[in-house]
Parts: structure tokens; sequence; C-alpha cells
């Protein structure tokens, strides 16, 4: 395996600008510059606090401005599409999606993604809530939700491709 990648993912910021500044804050601390956004970022001016770092993100379900939101990934040279997004990074083969429906449904999705073998890890987002689980040879990950809004906590995680394990950071 080549050298130590390590990528922060986040989801379901739904425009908490304090707990984005904070999160890439910690991000750039880490010095991880690499970060996955599993959808539900909302408003164009969330994602201009990404800008220097490498970002790839797919639409989620509350994502309504997607021409700007477009526009502004374009600006700041982020990858921003529908789910699923396929990523190589480095020999690591990522899959991304938000989710679809009802917890059932996008648990059910990230899952079989899993289970196909294509991929190292598998991240999803949607449900606002962590996970971390091994379904065979891929570690299946949600970060849960960077905007604390749902359950109170604001989390994002550390991704370590080459061990596939993954730290849940909770906001302070």
């Amino acid at each position: 395996m080549g050298k130590t990648m390590k990528i922060a993912v986040v989801s379901d910021s739904h425009d908490n600008l304090g707990n984005i500044r904070r999160a890439v804050e910690d991000i750039k601390k880490r010095q991880l510059n690499v970060v996955v956004h599993a959808g539900d970022i909302i408003s164009p001016f969330a994602l201009k606090l990404f800008q220097g770092l490498k970002l790839y993100a797919v639409f989620g379900n509350n994502d309504g401005e997607r021409m700007l939101l477009t526009k502004i990934a374009e600006k700041y040279g982020f990858i921003l599409e529908e789910q699923p997004l396929f990523l190589s990074l480095e020999e690591y083969r990522v899959a991304v999606i938000h989710g679809v429906d009802g917890a059932d449904k996008t648990r059910r999705f990230a899952y079989v993604l899993a289970k196909s073998g294509e991929f190292d890890a598998v991240i999803y987002g949607h449900l606002h809530e962590a996970e971390v689980k091994r379904i065979g040879s891929t570690l299946v990950l949600n970060p849960g939700e960077l905007s604390g809004y749902l359950f109170g906590k604001a989390s994002y995680a550390v991704l370590d491709l080459e061990e596939l394990s993954a730290e849940i950071v909770l906001l302070k």
C-alpha cells in the first residue's frame, strides 16, 4: 500500500456556518487536505468555507440552490455531483452517497454498495447519525451531522483509507 491516506468526511452541515468554520479549522490543524461532503450543504455561501481544501461532494435532498452551488464548486475547484459519486483517491476506491427516502432505504443503499466488493469505503449521510461499520472488506461510514441541529451533537469523521478505520470527531 501507498502512504497513509487520511481524509475528513462531513455531512449534513445545513448552513451551520459556525460549525463548518470550526470543523474546517480542526481539519486544517490535523493537516488533512481532502474533504468528502455527503450532502445537505444547503447554501452556496456555506460551500465557500471549504476553500483551501480539496472537496468532493454530493448533493443532498435539501440542496435546493444546485445551479449556484455548482457555480461556486467550479470556482474553487471542488467536485460536486449528484449521487452516487465514485472516487479513486490514490489506490483507494470510495463511493459517496447522501441517501434516499428514509433510514432503511438509505442504509440499504449504502450496504449494497459495500457488499458489491468494489469499494474500500462507502460514505453516506442523510440520517444525521454517525456509523462506522465493516461489511466484508469495505468500511461503511456516516460521519453524523456537522450541523448538530437534529441530535445536538455536531460531528465529522477522520477516515484512514490505508487502515480502513474511522474516528468520529465531536465538535466542542
